[in-house]
């Protein structure tokens, strides 16, 4: 399962735009549709939430803090980073590009058929990269 992170992370980490066919190359590692947080999920769209995050964080990297594997299921517990230098389109609407470095915990559940990533659990620190981002803040 280690080889399919070493294949899955330079999707999100690298220039979509710098690949011949994204589709094509998301499509070694995810099936079509995908299941993200129990919505299917088309490569096309996928390929456009990569390009989306990519032109939001500029030197995006994920560090991978631990992994556990059964037979069909990875999980991922990593932190991304980069700097936000584009717009971010977040659950509470679009940021402009602060310019700041961000670093967001994250917990993938990645379940595994046939080779492919066929759905997705997604739990995502997206308060804290909020507030890294000063575009929202606790009261009290």
């Amino acid at each position: 399962m280690i080889a399919l992170l070493e294949r899955l992370l330079p999707l999100w980490t690298e220039p979509v735009d710098g690949r011949e066919d994204p589709e094509a190359a998301f499509g070694e590692v995810y099936a079509d549709p995908v299941v993200v947080n129990g919505t299917e999920m088309s490569l096309t769209a996928l390929v456009a939430r990569a390009r989306s995050l990519q032109q939001a964080f500029d030197q995006l990297g994920m560090d991978i803090l631990d992994t556990v594997e059964t037979p069909d299921r990875v999980v991922v517990a990593f932190e991304m980073r980069g700097r936000h230098a584009g717009p971010y389109a977040s659950p509470l609407g679009t940021v402009a590009p602060t310019g700041r470095d961000i670093a967001v915990r994250a917990i993938d559940v990645l379940t595994i058929a046939g080779g492919l990533v066929t759905a997705i659990w997604v739990v995502a620190d997206d308060l804290g990269l909020l507030r890294q981002l000063s575009a929202a803040r606790l009261n009290g």
